[in-house]
């Protein structure tokens, strides 16, 4: 994962992304020559900062749902024969809190101290959101999709993978 793909798959806008991504690596170069350590976990973060200075206001979850679930539909219908969009609309349902722990684990591919990083939490409460939104995913998806979902329990008698 690079921290470019991270911000512009949240602002849908290359100008933006990169913009972003400057300011992040500009604040990261601050940072270590301040003498403080720079890992994925503080780049993401700091992303995550900066986005939500850019796009204020209460809509702004609203249209990146809908961005997300646009951009898993082109990316379905090229590739996987629809499962993408599937997800998406799976993830659409799901609460934010979910979402987003399931986004970073599986799009951004955070784990561990990394995710918990990034999510304000210990290590062993991101692994137990995780656990809990994979399970809301499993309880809402159609059973094929389960099986294409790494760690999900299904409700459907699917086995996990």
């Amino acid at each position: 994962m690079t921290v470019q793909h991270f911000i512009y798959r949240r602002v849908f806008n290359l100008e933006d992304a990169n913009e972003l991504t400057t300011d992040v690596f500009r604040a990261a170069w601050s940072t270590l020559q301040a003498g403080r350590q720079v890992d994925i976990a503080w780049l993401i973060v700091t992303a995550k900062n900066l986005i939500q200075n850019l796009h204020p206001g209460s809509g702004r979850a609203l249209k990146l749902a809908e961005q997300m679930k646009d951009s898993a539909n082109q990316d379905g219908q090229a590739s996987s024969g629809g499962i993408c969009s599937e997800v998406a609309d799976v993830l659409d349902k799901l609460r934010e809190r979910d979402r987003e722990v399931l986004i970073l684990a599986y799009w951004d591919g955070l784990r561990g101290d990394d995710l918990a990083k990034v999510l304000g939490c210990t290590a062993a409460s991101a692994t137990s959101r995780l656990t809990k939104a994979r399970q809301a995913f499993a309880q809402i998806a159609p059973a094929h999709l389960v099986q294409h979902f790494p760690g999900s329990e299904s409700t459907h008698g699917t086995k996990e993978v």
